[in-house]
């Protein structure tokens, strides 16, 4: 018995693919009984595997420079090149193929193209698109059902399959694999930007900076409401995409920019540490090596909680677990009608017991705790909006105006209507 000798590992070079990766395709190609086919950036044929069963190379059409079957292939390798992935699609014909494009270096040299095979049932329309696409000698007419039944036959489900060994088989004998999920993610990412541009086409909306939306999530995050921050963001950085047409070093300034913002009015609230403040400053200087939106995204989602954390952490310097969940429930949903009867539905906590604990690790009740948090968003509201006094008391989770004034005077030492008069009059 013949030893298999291994190729040794290397990376294709120009025109030129290395051993191990030729070996790797021809072993695909002779088990599947698939013919495939290397194409430079030119669209031109470099290399072919089992060409003997690559019914194309039959037909005068195919060889045609500027032919159907030329453009279509010339189509897909351009997909494919942006895709970071297999692409499957069909020939004018209705033969399947699939495409990966070759990279190395995070450059891609050419395309593999796999195919043609047919998918799921032969079908009589298929040999007459053949006839169509060429002027074929009727000898060759007649043999053609022939030669069609000869090719593999795969259900979608398995070619779906197949396309994944292929690509496998591509990135693991050039160790690519950073580079075409790098390339995948961007493909991601322009879809994305993309779905954004379209949605706000459809409104018909004028796009501007969105200065509501960034005072919005400013007085969220200053509440240490992470819920509330991170679904204000992603409308924020929304806008702002659609904005700057999608270009990620606009977007990434536009963020930067956000950040120094909110940094500045968070480590100027009492009890803020530097700490907290240098720790989120190291953070948002990471966004500058980030390469993709979706990277830009989920980094961003991570600063605001974490600077979230820093603002429930500026009034809270213990380590009860019930305490610390307990207050990012209240800033989380002091819009709405909350008590301790939710406090122990949401924490399974006796009222009674958490009560006690409260006041003891917060030097206040939990119902002034509660009530001095929906005050500062009041007053947030009464500087930065038109909102009438009574909108205003509903919308910090008062159910009574009267109440409210109460409240609000006794913290604030004024009433609502001189709280704006004084803010902004000075």
């Amino acid at each position: 018995m013949q030893n298999y000798i291994i190729p040794k590992l290397e990376k294709p070079s120009g025109e030129n693919l290395s051993e191990y990766l030729s070996a790797s395709i021809e072993a695909f190609s002779n088990i599947t009984n698939i013919p495939v086919t290397f194409y430079n950036n030119d669209n031109a044929i470099v290399k072919e595997f089992n060409a003997d069963q690559k019914i194309c190379n039959i037909f005068d059409v195919y060889n045609k420079p500027g032919s159907v079957c030329r453009e279509n292939l010339a189509s897909s390798i351009s997909f494919a090149a942006r895709l970071g992935e297999p692409y499957v699609f069909l020939c004018r014909a209705g033969l399947a193929h699939f495409a990966t494009t070759l990279l190395v270096d995070g450059k891609a040299l050419g395309c593999f193209i796999a195919g043609p095979i047919v998918m799921g049932n032969l079908r009589e329309s298929t040999t007459k698109k053949f006839i169509q696409l060429n002027n074929l000698p009727s000898s060759t007419i007649a043999v053609l059902p022939h030669i069609i039944k000869s090719m593999p036959i795969y259900a979608p489900k398995e070619i779906n399959q197949i396309a994944l060994l292929f690509y496998n088989c591509i990135i693991s004998a050039t160790g690519e694999f950073k580079s075409y999920e790098k390339l995948s993610n961007r493909y991601s990412d322009q879809g994305a930007l993309y779905d954004n541009i379209k949605d706000y086409k459809k409104r018909d909306e004028e796009i501007s900076y969105p200065y509501e939306l960034e005072h919005n999530l400013i007085k969220e995050i200053n509440l240490g409401n992470i819920p509330n921050s991170i679904s204000i963001f992603r409308e924020f950085i929304k806008q702002v995409s659609v904005l700057e047409s999608g270009d990620l070093p606009a977007i990434k300034t536009k963020l930067l920019w956000l950040f120094a913002i909110i940094s500045r009015r968070t480590s100027t609230q009492e009890h803020i540490s530097n700490d907290s403040a240098g720790n989120t400053f190291d953070i948002i200087l990471s966004i500058n090596e980030l390469e993709s939106y979706s990277d830009l995204l989920s980094t961003s989602e991570k600063i605001i909680e974490k600077i979230c954390a820093n603002m429930i952490s500026s009034v809270y310097k213990g380590n009860s677990p019930i305490i610390i969940n307990a207050l990012k429930f209240i800033n989380s949903r002091f819009k709405e009608k909350i008590g301790l009867h939710e406090i122990e539905d949401e924490l399974h906590v006796n009222p009674s017991y958490f009560s006690t604990l409260f006041k003891q690790e917060m030097g206040q009740t939990f119902v002034n705790y509660l009530n001095s948090t929906r005050i500062k968003y009041a007053c947030s509201l009464l500087t930065q909006t038109n909102l009438s006094v009574l909108d205003i008391s509903l919308a910090s989770g008062f159910e009574d105006q009267s109440y409210f004034t109460k409240v609000f005077n006794k913290e604030i030492g004024k009433t609502p209507k001189q709280y704006r008069h004084d803010a902004l009059k000075g």
